[in-house]
């Protein structure tokens, strides 16, 4: 389960930056992932909040924006892989993805085209509670 390890990097990255403001609490940390990281955005929200228990992060919402797909073309193409295609509910979602994209043909020429986007997996934005200063 290597969401482990990517939920142990995201968790110190983001504890150390909320120790650097001051913070007493995290309230929200939000989170680009690709859909072909690879990465199951359940598993990784397990987790982090099991490495959340007792710090100041204990009670904070780990929010996914999940980023589609994109392919480019050497004539020119560029866009995102339609994602209606692929069942949301299916299992096997990151097997076919890695399936197609050895297969993705450019919709204008044909050609097979390459994946530019969608492996991402960043720390957009982190939400935290500081002590008033008065």
């Amino acid at each position: 389960m290597h969401e482990l390890s990517i939920a142990c990097e995201i968790f110190e990255q983001v504890k150390s930056t909320a120790e650097t403001h001051r913070a007493t609490e995290i309230k929200h940390v939000t989170l680009q992932m690709g859909r072909f990281s690879h990465t199951n955005p359940e598993q990784l929200s397990f987790c982090f909040k099991v490495l959340a228990e007792g710090s100041i992060a204990e009670n904070a919402e780990l929010i996914v924006e999940m980023i589609p797909l994109s392919i480019e073309c050497e004539c020119g193409y560029e866009g995102t892989v339609d994602e209606k295609q692929i069942q949301e509910d299916s299992g096997l979602q990151s097997e076919l993805l890695a399936y197609m994209a050895a297969i993705f043909e450019c919709p204008v020429c044909g050609k097979q085209a390459h994946i530019t986007g969608g492996r991402e997996l960043i720390i957009k934005s982190i939400e935290i509670e500081t002590e008033n200063e008065n």
